[in-house]
């Protein structure tokens, strides 16, 4: 293969054609490397040639037709500067030689002296060199480029220190131009304190000790400012090994030892501190803790650091707190306020805090910065003033500033809930008698007693207060109606009736009560007192030991409620509940299918009462629980006795409230009574009503499933009242339904109501259940029952409500009905 390096280009500027002949056929003579050869005589065809045909290399003669001399050389470096000159001379000038290569020629030759290789030599030579001298001018211009623009300072100092040159960042720093600078040394704007050390290392660079070191120092501004700079000055040195000058790169420092500065004395403010301050990064965990905060919370940093603070949390402040903390952090950037924490020890102390959000540049959140305050000391103080000025110091209990107070507050509350706030106010009678037969001590013991027992009859968000000598006062909030202040006030009466033992003697009083009620008796509270004080003094003209409402209607029937409340607790102890039981028919054969257990009480002084009369109220109070317990074990042992006794298939059917269907010890109970009286559990119905179980949800479907797995029967009663779905039946598992009675009474002249029972029959046929007809009076009821397809019926027209004894003679003569047996008999 052929050598493919392009030929080297020359032209030759000659206008004697002998010599520019003798230059071309040196040229072209090796056939290793040929030139190409282009020829031109005048300077102005040179340049004309050079303008559309570049070459590596010109051999210009200095004397032309229309140039002479070294102005030859002049005009074409003018016009092609990047093109090597080797200069033609016709004589053996070494000056104007000297003198052409110092205007930019590469070499000179002289015509008619040397051969061939001089002459390709000579050329070879000026182009490498030519090739040289670029590349050192662009180090050069890059060198200076990077001088000039270099955001920081760069200097070079002469071997004694002089500054040869500085760059513009360099003179910005110190407020000097480069001339300025030339007239010093770099000890010269050196700081005083720093010069002899400054002078030290520089002396070691130009003894050749070291070549390079770095200095921390301060420059002297020309307006006197200290200018912090950090160095690193490096030695260039001459082939012999001296020093030629040096290269300082200087960074300005200042606002960098101000940060650093500032960081130590915020560093030491944070360490020695007497507040506690901890610091959180972006996710709220913290990374440093100070010594104060280690005192006040008892934690080390070890134990805390990459934990949240809420290991801190006391417990005592709700979400909305720590919502409002973190909304005003968000927005505002900051929050403070008073918190309560916890100790290591688990002991909680009050702090108050200043909390800052820490954010970057860009804005971008980095930590949270907390400072805390232990003000526990303070709040003590605090709250022993407010505590003074605010309670009885006798009772310990409100004084009337408080009262007043908590009173407002109450109201307030009752408005915005719709509730009712009931105000006791309390006199003590014949208070005066005992101060002044065993002296004020006894008194004061009194009193301090007096106090003990109105709080032990109140809840823990009452308000019980003592206003002035023997005046106190109650504020009931939450109440439902003016019987809960009543039982509160009876309450109240019957324990200050008791003795009271003062020092080892014996005192006894009582107490008048007036009570009223905001919002019904007054708007305000200066009214409510005001009629409480009246309602009082009624109850003590009235013969003490009283409670009076301020309005007697009110005050009429809140003592009937709570007389009859308490005659319903001694019910039971007096053995005045009776069962009696009604028979349940199958409509098809007539027979006794079930009987349903009723409860009546024989009230003393009223009379009989049906459940309606008194049932929500011991549904209410509780004692329900008691009575329906009471109840099942009654009626699950004459069960048995008539299934015995010739209806061993008959089922009993018990009646359950609300309430005994949210006590967790109903089947507990019923299991006790079956296994006391030996009835099957498949012989006893639960009947429950609808509107107590439509929309209870998995809660009440979770009890009837229990209920099917002691194979206990369930009827749900008023069936038709609660509005349940279809799926919602099928779901609770009960094998029977009770038509509500108010559609079997309209139902035979009533068309939408007829329609409802054959619906609530036929989805009871599609879920396999029984329905029974309750409450049928009229022989057109019974016809309807049966024609919708009722397979048991219930109510007067067949057999009304009878006691244990008449039931089991019911049983045992096993008559039919008359008007079912006239039904069976058509």
């Amino acid at each position: 293969m052929g050598d493919r390096t392009p030929p080297r280009t020359v032209l030759v500027v000659e206008d004697n054609p002998g010599d520019a002949r003798l230059v071309e056929l040196f040229l072209i003579e090796d056939p290793s490397r040929p030139f190409r050869v282009y020829k031109a005589e005048t300077l102005a065809s040179a340049l004309e040639s050079l303008e559309t045909r570049p070459v590596d290399v010109v051999l210009l003669d200095l004397s032309l037709p229309d140039s002479f001399g070294l102005d030859t050389l002049a005009r074409l470096r003018g016009a092609f500067p990047l093109i090597p000159v080797v200069v033609l001379t016709g004589t053996d000038n070494e000056a104007l030689a000297l003198e052409a290569l110092r205007q930019g020629a590469q070499d000179y030759l002289v015509k008619g002296q040397g051969d061939g290789d001089l002459v390709r030599r000579s050329i070879g030579y000026a182009m490498e060199r030519f090739r040289g001298e670029l590349a050192l001018r662009s180090s050069e211009a890059r060198f200076r480029a990077v001088f000039e623009s270099a955001g920081i300072g760069v200097v070079t100092s002469t071997p004694d220190g002089t500054i040869n040159s500085a760059n513009p960042a360099f003179c910005e720093m110190l407020g000097y131009d480069e001339a300025e600078l030339s007239t010093f040394s770099a000890v010269d704007i050196t700081h005083p304190d720093d010069r002899a050390a400054s002078r030290e290392l520089y002396r070691e660079l130009v003894e050749g000790t070291r070549d390079r070191y770095h200095f921390t120092k301060r420059y002297v501004a020309k307006d006197g400012r200290d200018v912090w700079v950090r160095l690193t000055v490096t030695a260039v040195k001459l082939t012999s090994g001296q020093l030629d000058f040096s290269i300082a790169v200087i960074e300005d420092i200042t606002e960098k030892k101000r940060l650093e500065d500032h960081m130590r004395l915020a560093a030491t403010v944070f360490e020695n501190s007497g507040e506690g301050l901890f610091v959180t990064d972006s996710d709220s965990l913290i990374i440093h803790v100070n010594a104060a905060f280690s005192d006040i919370t008892g934690y080390q940093p070890a134990e805390v650091i990459g934990k949240n603070p809420r290991i801190l949390a006391s417990g005592r402040h709700d979400l909305a707190f720590y919502e409002k903390m973190w909304s005003d952090l968000t927005t505002h950037g900051r929050w403070q306020g008073e918190i309560w924490d916890r100790r290591k020890d688990g002991e909680m102390f009050a702090s108050w805090e200043n909390i800052a959000a820490v954010r970057d540049l860009e804005g971008v959140l980095t930590n949270y910065v907390a400072v805390i305050s232990d003000i526990t000391t303070r709040k003590q103080v605090e709250e022993r003033l407010s505590y003074a000025a605010n309670h009885d110091p006798l009772t310990r209990l409100p004084n009337r500033t408080l009262f007043q107070e908590r009173l407002g507050r109450a109201m307030a509350r009752a408005q915005r809930n719709q509730a009712l706030v009931a105000l006791l106010f309390i006199d003590l009678d014949r208070f005066k008698q005992v101060n002044d037969s065993m002296g004020h001590l006894a008194g004061d013991m009194l009193l301090q007693q007096v106090a003990e027992r109105l709080s032990d009859c109140t809840r823990q968000g009452d308000t019980v207060a003592r206003l002035a000598g023997d005046e106190f006062t109650v504020i009931l909030e939450d109440i439902d109606e003016p019987r809960d202040a009543a039982i509160v006030a009876h309450k109240i009466l019957h324990r200050l009736v008791e003795p009271f033992d003062l020092g080892g003697e014996g005192a006894q009083i009582s107490s008048s009560i007036g009570v009223a009620l905001y919002p019904s008796d007054a708007a305000d509270a200066q009214g409510l007192i005001k009629l409480a004080d009246e309602a009082m003094y009624r109850a003590k003209h009235m013969g003490r030991n009283r409670c009076q409402f301020h309005s007697l209607q009110v005050n009429a029937q809140a003592f009937e409620r709570l007389a009859l409340e308490a005659s319903l607790r001694h019910a039971m102890e007096r053995d005045e509940f009776e069962l009696v039981y009604q028979p349940i028919f199958d409509l098809a054969s007539g027979r006794v299918a079930a009987v349903e257990a009723l409860l009546r009480w024989r009230h003393p002084e009223v009379g009989a009462l049906v459940p309606a009369q008194f049932l929500p109220l011991a549904e209410e109070t509780g004692l329900v629980l008691d009575i329906g317990a009471w109840a099942l074990s009654l009626a699950c042992g004459h069960a048995v006795a008539w299934r015995k006794a010739g209806y061993p298939d008959m089922e009993l059917h018990i009646n359950l409230s609300g309430r005994q269907l949210r006590d967790g010890q109903l089947l507990a109970g019923v299991a006790l009574a079956l296994e006391d009286s030996g009835l099957p559990p498949s012989a006893l119905v639960l009947e429950v009503p609808e509107t107590q179980v439509v929309d209870r949800g998995p809660e009440v479907q979770a009890l009837f499933q229990r209920i099917a797995a002691l194979n206990l029967g369930l009827s749900i009663d008023e069936f038709g009242s609660g509005y349940s779905s279809f799926a919602f039946l099928r779901g609770l598992g009960a094998s029977s339904v009770k038509v509500a009675q108010a559609y079997v009474r309209s139902a035979a002249s009533v068309g939408d109501d007829a329609e409802i029972v054959s619906a609530i029959v036929a989805l009871a046929r599609g879920l396999r259940m029984a329905a029974t007809a309750p409450g049928i009076e009229t022989a057109e009821q019974l016809d309807f029952v049966i024609r919708s397809g009722c397979s048991r019926g219930q109510g007067f027209l067949l057999a009304r409500p009878m006691t244990v004894d008449e039931m089991a003679d019911f049983l045992a003569k096993g008559d039919l009905p008359v008007a079912l047996k006239k039904r069976l008999d058509a």
